[in-house]
C-alpha cells in the first residue's frame, strides 16, 4: 500500500471521441466525473502533483472529448467530459450520457467511478442523478466534495453528515486544492482499488 504522501505520476496519452478511441489494454480504469467547472481539472493536477497536466479552463463545458492518463504505467484514468453545464445544448447531454452509459456497460477494466461535487453547493440534482444512475447500475464510486477549503468546520461537518446519511456505504473524501486535504485519500484508495 501507498503512504498517501507518495505521488502518481501521470502522462496525457489521448483524447478520443468515444469508447472505440480508448486505449486496447487490461489496465485497470479509474473515472472521473463531475459537474463542468466542479474544479475537475485542478483536482487531477493536485492529485499527481503536476501543475499542467490537465487544463484548466475558464470556460465550463469545454471538456467534451474523454482524455485518457497513463499513470504510473499501472492503470488508465479517464477523465470523463463535464455534465450538467447549462448552456450545453440538450443533445449534447443526450450525447453524454449514451457515451456515459456506453462506457460503463462496455469497458471490462471500470473499477471505480470519482465523482467530483462542488462542497459549497453540496450535491446538486444532477450529481445526485449521477449518483443514482451508478447506484442503478451497480457501479462503485466514491464522493469527493471539493474546494472544502471554502467551508467552516461546521459546514464541512454538516455536508460530511448529510452524504453519509444519504449514501451510507459509500466513500467519501473531502478535497481541497489549496491545502491539498484529501489527495493523498484519493491515491490510497485508487491504490486498494487496482490491487483488489
Amino acid at each position: 500500500m501507498l503512504d498517501s504522501n507518495h505521488c502518481m505520476h501521470a502522462t496525457f496519452l489521448k483524447s478520443a471521441v468515444n469508447i472505440d478511441g480508448l486505449p486496447k489494454s487490461d489496465k485497470p480504469q479509474i473515472a472521473l466525473l463531475g459537474r463542468s467547472n466542479v474544479g475537475k481539472s485542478s483536482l487531477l493536477n493536485n492529485l499527481m502533483d503536476q501543475k499542467g497536466l490537465a487544463k484548466v479552463s475558464a470556460t465550463p463545458g469545454r471538456t467534451q472529448m474523454i482524455n485518457v492518463f497513463d499513470v504510473d504505467k499501472r492503470f488508465f484514468l479517464i477523465d470523463l467530459p463535464g455534465y450538467g453545464f447549462a448552456k450545453t445544448s440538450k443533445v449534447k447531454r443526450v450525447a453524454f450520457e449514451g457515451l456515459l452509459n456506453h462506457y460503463l456497460n462496455r469497458s471490462e477494466n471500470f473499477r471505480l467511478a470519482l465523482v467530483i461535487i462542488d462542497a459549497r453547493l453540496g450535491p446538486t440534482d444532477i450529481d445526485r442523478e449521477m449518483f443514482a444512475f451508478l447506484e442503478d447500475t451497480r457501479k462503485p464510486f466514491a464522493i469527493i466534495a471539493n474546494k472544502i477549503d471554502k467551508l467552516t468546520k461546521n459546514e464541512v461537518g454538516q455536508l460530511t453528515k448529510m452524504l453519509a446519511d444519504d449514501y451510507p456505504g459509500v466513500t467519501v473524501i473531502l478535497h481541497s486544492n489549496v491545502t491539498k486535504a484529501g489527495a493523498g485519500e484519493i491515491r490510497q484508495l485508487i491504490e486498494k482499488t487496482i490491487t483488489k
